[in-house]
């Protein structure tokens, strides 16, 4: 070849890169560099934007390293001449010589007479001080002369001369003596992956992004250690993309990066593999024998072995049977490229490798492979063998009604899954085509009790008729579609306060369940919860959540179910006027409404709820009773019956309306199957006496009263003595002895103690302060109390003496009411905040209401007033 003696030296390919700012110092690679000064070659070995150029800069830095130079190379460079030239014109920097060395190199271009060459360059290196040279980029060299002339280097190199080589492939030169003398340190691409600790140190230190620490990791996950994925992840984000979505939106520069550095070095042959098996959650030698015509076992390995030799983010699952899979990023990048095949070619394939899933066992990967090609027949036979597991039930939701409503089981699956994920519109579609295929039929029941979610019926739950054992048993469901009937039928149990038939339905379900579908024994805990607080044993329904929270961890394709956990825990709380810890755990769930932009009416309504409900019990009763007007007003369509709660707590604190009252009178005796229930006829009578009717409010409390005491239903016997209590005690004809209202008490406190029920008393408080104070100065002198139970009634009493507000009216607002009411001030309406917010209404109105009691104010305009003269705002 030939070559100008006047070549033009690029000073940048000589130049050691300055390290980024803030860059991260990787102190496990630090440490195993520490050994540079032992070693001749220091090798380190990383696919594109794996940070072995920063490693070492940052390294050299943070040591102070002297007599350090840096060659960079690429294709212009790796023959024989170009290489020694710029190598000698490096190291030139070291030797106080006149440049002669430097033109003796110009002079020779021919191979045959380098080595002579290199002798003198060798001899002129040999001295005490130790020299180092860095070669950047070295798998460009592929020159055979200049791999044998850098081979003889090595080979005759003096002692105190060392090399760092930066590879993204295995070296390019034999270096089997230096290993075998110890003289080698090797650091290769897993060891440059970044930890997760790195990983997060280096998007907040170095890159300075400033989102939440959950985003963070996020991303952080997503890049897998892997710096340069990272940059591009953080990039993407930073133009308002999600990380997960980096090379979906039309490519851009991590899809040119990619593109560039890594596909276009490879051949056709491994293009075409990577394109084909690129879109696979995993792979192994069987399936891509069954993609590949003519594809034998070895000519696998040959294909994973090239494929890692050139450190191309292949993450190796199984060494020993030989499981593989790309990198997220890698893995997106190929799942564009194989997007862009004939559509006839992406189903052809799609089809074969659902086959060889499924040969293997791997149900779920051929069930989304089915699925892709369109082949939802063979989908649904995949689903069944999968009898239930949560794995499938989303694709369930790809294959046609029509065709899935043919399973009645599957179909329930789906359903169940959909109402997890409040998907309503999904849901209302399987309820439609339910009611018309199954509506005459036990099996209707699996779907019937959702219809609250997406009917507006009224809003008060469906009337269900409670299966038997046997008919159950009849039904020709999985045992995961039959573990949710059990469990729902319990909620029907409990309606006709069949108590212990509701507890052993749901306990059965889980059993049948035998744990295979973790959302059905989350469901199944968390109703367990509820059966248990409806009669009193709390300690048992804490039980119960602490249970179904462990369930939550597996469930995170079901993104809505939390709720559920949150609300129902929340009743317990507040039931034992644990204020602190209801507070905490209605703030998650009112993050998580937000967070997952949940806008659905039931779980707004939910929300309110539970939060004027805890105002009550803080004693802020004026900002309760406004939330339950701002109910009736917002759901119109909902039975006054929904709010029974409530409409107690308001007349407890005499605040309930006449025309309130008479409504839910009206209303509960054309509700049959709420008639019945305990706590309604509780409410009933309370509110009969209020209207004059003793006779009949004392008879349906103490029909309640003896049920309670047969069914052993300890919270609605505490509620139906205390309210006895206090009719005894009222009006101009107190008609309760003494005798009768300590033994009323006493029986109340006996019972609520254990699981620690305290909402009754204290919601009565004004009432039952003087009684409640006389026993217990009675019961020390008589001996009428356990030790246990003096204890608890004193801790009652200081409940019910606690009248002021667990939460202060000064205390500041959240963020998130900060946010609300800097909009409050500049005029929108509540419907313009929830879009400029990006919450629903419903959520807009609980802040703006709970920004009325911290300011103790009742309108707007006063807030904002309040909030100007307070520098709120």
């Amino acid at each position: 070849m030939e070559h100008s003696s006047e070549v033009l030296l690029l000073t940048t390919k000589l130049k050691i890169p300055a390290p980024r700012k803030n860059y991260i110092v990787r102190k496990a690679l630090f440490e195993k560099l520490s050994l540079y000064a032992d070693m001749n070659i220091t090798f380190i070995s990383g696919g594109a934007g794996t940070g072995k150029t920063t490693l070492l800069s940052s390294f050299i830095q943070e040591k102070r390293l002297k007599k350090v130079c840096w060659m960079s190379l690429d294709a212009a460079n790796t023959n024989v001449y170009s290489f020694w030239l710029y190598f000698t014109a490096a190291v030139s920097s070291f030797l106080e010589e006149d440049g002669s060395l430097l033109q003796l190199m110009r002079m020779n271009s021919e191979a045959s007479h380098m080595e002579n060459i290199l002798i003198t360059l060798i001899n002129r290196l040999w001295g005490e001080e130790d020299y180092y040279m860095v070669l950047d980029d070295i798998h460009c060299i592929r020159d055979a002369a200049l791999i044998k002339t850098f081979e003889f280097f090595i080979g005759a190199m003096p002692a105190n001369f060392h090399f760092f080589l930066l590879s993204r492939e295995d070296p390019p030169v034999y270096l089997g003596p230096l290993a075998v003398s110890g003289r080698l340190l090797f650091i290769d691409s897993k060891q440059m992956q970044l930890s997760m600790e790195e990983g997060l140190a280096f998007l907040k230190n170095t890159m300075k992004l400033e989102d939440s620490e959950e985003e963070l990791n996020q991303l952080n996950s997503y890049a897998e250690g892997w710096i340069g994925g990272l940059q591009l992840a953080a990039a993407a984000k930073a133009a308002g993309k999600y990380s997960g979505q980096l090379l979906r939106a039309g490519g851009g520069i991590a899809s040119e990066y990619l593109t560039r550095e890594i596909i276009a070095a490879l051949t056709e042959k491994e293009r075409d593999f990577l394109t084909k098996t690129g879109y696979l959650s995993y792979f192994d030698a069987d399936i891509c024998k069954k993609l590949f015509q003519n594809f034998t076992e070895p000519e696998f390995k040959q294909m994973m072995e090239g494929l890692i030799e050139k450190n191309l983010f292949v993450i190796c699952l199984d060494d020993e049977r030989g499981v593989y899979r790309y990198h997220n990023i890698l893995s997106e990048y190929l799942t564009q490229q194989f997007l862009s095949l004939p559509e006839t070619q992406k189903a052809e394939l799609y089809q074969t490798t659902a086959r060889a899933f499924e040969e293997k066992g791997d149900y779920e990967e051929a069930l989304r492979e089915y699925c892709e090609a369109g082949n939802y027949d063979e989908a649904l036979g995949v689903a069944r063998l999968m009898e239930g597991k949560l794995e499938a039930w989303n694709y369930l939701n790809q294959v046609p009604l029509e065709l899935l409503a043919k399973d009645a089981d599957l179909t329930a699956q789906c359903f169940i899954y959909n109402i997890g994920n409040l998907n309503l519109e999904r849901c209302r579609l399987i309820y439609d085509k339910y009611r018309e295929l199954y509506g005459d039929s036990d099996i209707f029941n699996i779907v019937s009790f959702a219809e609250v979610y997406f009917k507006q019926g009224g809003g008060v739950l469906p009337q269900y008729t409670a299966l038997t054992a046997e008919q159950i048993e009849h039904i020709p469901f999985g045992p995961v579609a039959k573990a949710m009937l059990l469990i729902e039928n319990a909620a029907a149990l409990v309606e006709v306060m069949k108590y212990d038939e509701a507890e052993k339905c749901i306990l059965k379900g889980i059993q049948t369940a035998s744990d295979s579908n973790a959302f059905i024994s989350f469901f199944a805990y968390n109703q367990l919860g509820q059966v248990y607080e409806e009669v009193g044993r709390l300690n048992d329904s804490l039980l119960c959540y602490a249970k179904s929270k462990e369930k939550l961890k597996s469930l995170e394709m079901l993104m809505c179910v939390e709720t559920n956990y949150h609300f129902g825990l929340a009743g317990v709380y507040l039931r034992r006027m644990e204020l602190d810890e209801a507070k905490v755990i209605l703030e998650q769930a009112r993050n998580l409404l937000e967070k997952q932009h949940i806008r659905i009416d039931i779980t707004d309504m939910t929300l309110i709820y539970h939060l004027a409900e805890m105002s009550f019990l803080c004693g802020e009763n004026d900002m309760a009773a406004s939330y339950v007007e701002d109910m009736i007003a917002e759901y119109p369509n909902y039975s006054i019956l929904t709010l029974a709660r409530l409409i107690y707590e308001l007349e407890c604190t005499e605040m309930l309306s006449d025309s309130l009252g008479n409504n839910f009178l009206k209303e509960l005796e054309t509700a049959e199957n709420y008639r019945i229930q305990p706590f309604m006829r509780i409410l009933r009578a309370r509110l009969l006496f209020k209207r004059g009717e003793i006779e009949e409010a004392f008879k349906e409390t103490d029909d309640v009263l003896t049920f309670s005491r047969l069914q052993h239903n300890k919270l609605r016997l505490v509620e139906a003595g205390i309210v006895k209590i206090y009719m005894l005690l009222q009006g101009e004809n107190k008609t309760g002895s003494q005798r009768e209202i300590n033994n009323l008490l006493l029986e109340a406190l006996h019972y609520a103690r254990e699981d620690r029920i305290l909402m009754p008393f204290y919601l009565d408080r004004k009432t039952l302060l003087p009684v409640l104070r006389e026993l217990s100065a009675q019961a020390g002198k008589k001996n009428l109390m356990s030790p246990q139970e003096m204890e608890f009634l004193r801790h009652t009493i200081e409940i019910c003496e606690d009248q002021d507000s667990k939460t202060s009216k000064s205390e500041l607002l959240s963020a998130r009411e900060y946010e609300v009411l800097k909009e409050l001030a500049q005029g929108i309406t509540n419907r313009e905040i929830a879009e400029k917010l990006c919450i629903s209404q419903a959520t807009v109105k609980t802040h703006v209401l709970s920004i009325y009691g911290k300011l103790g104010v009742s309108s707007r305009m006063l807030a904002v007033d309040k909030a100007r003269k307070d520098g709120l705002i």
